[in-house]
């Protein structure tokens, strides 16, 4: 598990600090504003009725009940066929819930207004820092992401004719935290697009996600009373083994 997950706190703070900058610069008039105005209005401008058909469908994985029902369906598979437990399984949808309740709480503190209605593409009514579907984007998918990676999903396979050979806990395990960030990446981006939400609104919806999905994962897969990390290995027949220590190997 990597160490902003087994060590969450930090990037917790880090994240919370920067929307808290962002919350304060974005109730202002400032060279910040003035370019989010410019971004959303460029974008406006240029984009035709396919660009607005794929941001509209994109942005669907972001919205809280498709990601709720599609986060439940991953977690009951990923239970049914043992590759974790209930508790890791389902934490992207603790995560999702966290976002979910988080920004509408943002939102009413700092009220910032969204781009101009004319050139909205979606309806949308409430404020608009931070983006709520940029959230719960990241905080489901990411954390959907890091449980795939700790179950070992998108793991290359062993050669057991050859040495083993020793890679970090990221590099072997990244695909699904790549496929997740692609897709939150695009949902925030569809935001912008769509002319619902400024960048900086995006930007600090994805801050939240992250801070929600690494503080429920974090918090969620682990070991029994607080032991190791375990992860279920072919090898045992799906029971959960229990990761070698940091820096160590698998014997």
């Amino acid at each position: 598990m990597p160490r902003i997950v087994r060590h969450p706190l930090p990037v917790v703070v880090v994240c919370l600090l920067v929307i808290a900058v962002l919350g304060a610069v974005v109730r202002g008039q400032n060279a910040i504003t003035d370019l989010d105005r410019r971004v959303v209005a460029d974008l406006a401008s240029g984009r035709g009725a396919t660009v607005v058909d794929v941001a509209r469908a994109w942005t669907a994985l972001g919205d809280g009940l498709v990601l709720a029902v599609l986060l439940l369906i991953a977690g009951a598979a990923l239970t049914a066929t043992r590759l974790l437990r209930p508790a890791a399984a389902f934490a992207p949808v603790v995560s999702l819930g966290a976002g979910a309740a988080l920004a509408p709480l943002m939102k009413a503190v700092v009220e910032r207004p969204r781009p101009p209605v004319a050139l909205h593409e979606v309806v949308e009514r409430s404020s608009g820092f931070p983006s709520g579907h940029s959230a719960q984007s990241a905080a489901g998918w990411l954390a959907l992401g890091l449980v795939l990676a700790y179950a070992g999903v998108g793991r290359p396979p062993e050669d057991a004719s050859g040495p083993r050979r020793t890679t970090g806990w990221l590099e072997a395990r990244r695909w699904p935290l790549v496929a997740a960030a692609v897709v939150v990446l695009l949902v925030g981006a569809s935001r912008v697009v769509l002319s619902v939400h400024s960048p900086t609104d995006v930007l600090a919806g994805w801050l939240l996600g992250l801070a929600c999905a690494v503080t429920a994962v974090g918090l969620l897969v682990r070991g029994p009373a607080g032991g190791p990390a375990t992860v279920p290995t072919a090898a045992t027949g799906g029971v959960d083994e229990p990761l070698p220590a940091r820096g160590g190997r698998r014997s």
